[in-house]
């Protein structure tokens, strides 16, 4: 199966893995979700830059879920997901072995009217010949058309340009997927997130990972608590990148990848 997902990603741009969490696991994380985004979200800096990717007015949506509860690095580090990204960002780097990192951990639930997305791509550079960044889009419940599901364009992952969304986009399909299901895909793939009809739950979880020389959507460093970075494992703190840290100065390291994890600065997580 392993071999399936991967031929998919390769050709496509994409692949669906279905029934990789229970549905009793899907709703602990949804309930998880909207506590989190009601504690949290009345404190984020507004951002309604309508017709834009930021504007967030008419969806939940929550940042950093790294730093708000360690239950979220079970499915950050899911084995079968990790084998298959291995494959595209360890391709071409120094003896195919140089490490990737999170660089974005959001989580979104669009609401009805939600207008959807701009066609676009994550990776900002269309055209390159190896895998920059791939996106994991974990469902916790059913997409479709009519519920802000994910579109995508088979096969745009090759495209040397940008989508001109001013054209009409030919070729796109809707993803439609159960929830407890993973949408795996080169962040080079045209896609989008669809209008949302319907008045139903659609939380999913969004992850971009990224090779190791790529900034990260927020600093992971300065956003870590000290009592929450104490309890991650070496493979965590690897993949929140605490062990690819550029050097203060000359005269701490030379290497711009480090052997240890950089502790991070003082943070508290306010309500």
């Amino acid at each position: 199966m392993l071999k399936k997902y991967i031929h998919q990603i390769h050709k496509k741009g994409y692949a669906i893995i279905p029934n990789i969490i229970s549905d009793h696991e899907c709703e602990k994380y949804k309930k998880l979700l909207e506590k989190t985004h009601k504690k949290y979200s009345k404190r984020y800096i507004d951002l309604r830059e309508k017709g834009t990717l930021a504007d967030k007015s008419s969806e939940k949506t929550v940042y950093n879920l790294h730093n708000k509860n360690l239950i979220w690095f079970k499915l950050f580090q899911n084995k079968l997901v990790l084998k298959i990204l291995d494959v595209f960002l360890k391709d071409g780097s120094y003896l195919n072995n140089e490490p990737y990192y999170l660089n974005n951990i959001s989580a979104r639930c669009p609401m009805k009217g939600n207008k959807g997305q701009l066609m676009h791509i994550d990776s900002n550079l269309p055209g390159v010949n190896y895998t920059i960044v791939m996106n994991v889009m974990w469902y916790f419940d059913d997409v479709n058309e009519d519920n802000g599901t994910t579109v995508v364009v088979p096969g745009s992952h090759k495209f040397t340009k940008y989508a001109d969304n001013n054209k009409k986009i030919k070729n796109k399909i809707y993803i439609n997927a159960k929830k407890g299901s993973v949408l795996i895909f080169n962040a080079n793939l045209w896609h989008a997130g669809s209008s949302k009809i319907n008045k139903n739950s659609r939380w999913a979880l969004v992850l971009g990972y990224a090779r190791w020389f790529i900034k990260p959507s927020f600093d992971y460093m300065k956003n870590t608590p000290k009592e929450l970075y104490n309890k991650l494992t070496n493979k965590q703190k690897s993949l929140l990148g605490f062990d690819l840290i550029p050097p203060k100065d000359e005269f701490t390291r030379m290497r711009r990848r480090s052997d240890f994890h950089e502790k991070p600065d003082k943070y508290k997580l306010n309500v």
